[in-house]
């Protein structure tokens, strides 16, 4: 970045710190900046856009604040883009160049979407987002030339070179962000997008070769010009309060959010507002945190914000019971059991007692309105029909008879559903969410080629010699297992390792116990549990071929892998 411009950057920010900063929202804006351009057009080389070389450039512009999210700006820019390209010709049997630089000066026109607007970033925030768009007109003065070297030679000879100015209209878009370094400055970092509706930067179509430059990098037809404008700057914010330059800020309710944009220009003084000048209501129940008791827990007007959840016409804070309707007299509880005492003093409740025993049945250690004598299960709560004992799922059978004590079932079940329908009752089906046949255990049949699928898999598992290390060939067909049992997820599995009779017995129950483990293991890598599989070493005890053979052998060299319920 040039030097002059550093200089006025510094310069700005030690004159814009060491000014009082303003306590109000700023309503104009002056932006100054400076940063690097890239060119793209029928000169660009593969890459979309490509800085050869680096040209600086200087810009600044007046932003106007329209509302919470958009600004109206005029701004503009100046500074050079340009691009050189020497390629080799070989028909010629020369070099070739082609190239231009162009002085560039815009003026533009256009809004600017902020997401400091109190949605999506609140609108004080110290990092400011933005979007950019508009269009408007441009000068370019432009030196344009190419020619050749010929082969051996020392000197360039150039064959065109020519000046033109143009003036054209075009558009961008662009992106940024705000720093807050002060209330009146912000540093601006910001990428600029620019697409001229005509192509003459460059001399296309008006090349003085011709088809040389009038050709786009894809072969086809001629592209419009384009540059980026790479910036970074400062914007000095004014007009806050009082009248500046005729502006004067009406904010009715004092509050420190203008007019303008306040949603509650009424607000009483001195109620904190949010950032559209609305009092604060954090628990969203209408009444706003000044004016409500209970902040913090949604309410109502009549108990000034704090809540009734029982709806007993006692609000929550002085009620001994919130949660189960009572009266005044019982400083919001019932009397559940109407023995006279209300349920926050009595400790059976639910049983009539005497209030020399605090409200429970004599000789009821539950508490169940069940005397000891009389209950067949003193230490918990039952009910009558059964002598005290409880029925938890309510079911008409009790829970010390009941194999699904916390799920409502028939007395053909013993208390358990059958929840999926296939005839087998809750506590003696492992599958009871899908339904199956008694004769496996109430689960999902495996099929006859599903079960082969698995045997073709398991033959295919294999081993480096005498070792439990499994083969990378093997994977495939390991992954394939895991699979099934995903899809089986409550079948269980029996991994058996087996060896030959090659060795000693001993080595060869630990080589298949080894590799029955190594099996489990990859497979509890692939998501199933370890509890779904038993890994068995047999060693050379259940051949399933002559071990005195070689092709035997292999055979009795095995894994199977067997799927139960």
């Amino acid at each position: 970045m040039n030097k002059n411009i550093l200089t006025l950057f510094v310069g700005l920010l030690a004159f814009t710190l060491a000014a009082d900063a303003q306590s109000y929202t700023k309503k104009f804006g002056i932006e100054i900046n400076g940063g690097l351009r890239e060119y793209h057009g029928d000169l660009g080389s593969a890459a979309y856009f490509k800085q050869n070389p680096d040209y600086q450039g200087v810009g600044g512009g007046f932003g106007m604040y329209l509302n919470p999210s958009f600004d109206l700006n005029l701004y503009g820019s100046s500074g050079d883009i340009g691009f050189y390209k020497t390629s080799y010709d070989v028909v010629l049997a020369e070099n070739y160049r082609q190239g231009f630089r162009s002085r560039v000066t815009e003026g533009m026109i256009g809004v600017t979407y902020k997401l400091n607007n109190g949605y999506i970033i609140a609108e004080d925030a110290r990092f400011k987002p933005f979007l950019r768009a508009g269009i408007g007109a441009m000068q370019s003065i432009s030196k344009f030339t190419e020619g050749s070297t010929r082969v051996g030679g020392k000197d360039d000879y150039w064959f065109g070179s020519q000046n033109r100015t143009w003036i054209a209209s075009h558009w961008n878009a662009g992106l940024g962000l705000k720093i807050k370094l002060a209330e009146s400055l912000d540093l601006v970092i910001s990428e600029q997008f620019n697409y001229t509706f005509d192509d003459n930067y460059d001399a296309s179509p008006y090349s003085l070769a011709g088809a040389r430059l009038n050709v786009s990098p894809d072969g086809n037809k001629p592209l419009h010009d384009i540059y980026l404008y790479h910036s970074l700057g400062f914007v000095f914010n004014f007009g806050a309060s009082g009248n500046t330059g005729g502006y004067k800020i009406k904010d009715s309710d004092n509050d420190g959010i203008s007019d303008d944009f306040d949603i509650c220009p009424k607000t009483p003084e001195g109620y904190a507002v949010d950032t559209v000048g609305c009092p604060y209501d954090r628990d969203k129940d209408g009444i706003v945190d000044e004016e409500d008791k209970c902040p913090d827990v949604a309410g109502s007007a009549e108990f000034n914000g704090c809540p009734d959840t029982d709806g007993d016409g006692i609000q929550d804070t002085e009620d001994k019971c919130p949660k189960k309707a009572g009266s005044k007299e019982g400083e919001g509880c019932p009397d559940s059991d109407g023995d006279g005492l209300y349920d926050h003093i009595d400790k059976c409740p639910y049983s009539a007692g005497a209030k020399d025993s605090d409200g429970c049945p004599k000789d009821d250690k539950d508490g169940d309105g069940i005397a000891d004598a009389e209950d067949k299960c003193p230490e918990v709560p039952g009910i009558k029909a059964f002598a005290g004992c409880p029925d938890s799922d309510k079911d008409g059978i009790q829970d010390s008879e009941d194999k699904c004590p916390l799920k409502a079932g028939t007395k053909e079940g013993e208390g358990c559903p059958d929840s999926d329908g296939d005839g087998v009752y809750d506590h003696l089906d492992v599958c009871p969410a899908n339904p199956g046949g008694a004769a496996n255990k109430g689960c999902p049949e495996i099929k006859q080629e599903v079960r082969d699928e698995i045997k073709l898999a398991a033959q295919g598992i294999h081993f480096e010699s005498n070792k439990d290390v499994i083969k990378s060939v093997s994977f495939k067909n390991l992954d394939r297992l895991a699979e099934i049992m995903v899809e089986y997820k409550e079948a269980q599995v029996i991994i058996e390792g087996h060896t030959d009779s090659e060795g000693a017995d001993a080595a060869n129950m630990t080589l298949s116990q080894k590799r029955a483990d190594a099996v489990k293991r990859y497979i509890a890598s692939k998501g199933v549990a370890a509890s779904r599989m038993t890994a068995i070493g047999y060693g050379e005890t259940k051949p399933v071929a002559d071990n005195d053979s070689a092709d035997g052998r292999a055979l009795n060299r095995r894994v199977d892998f067997n799927l139960v319920y």
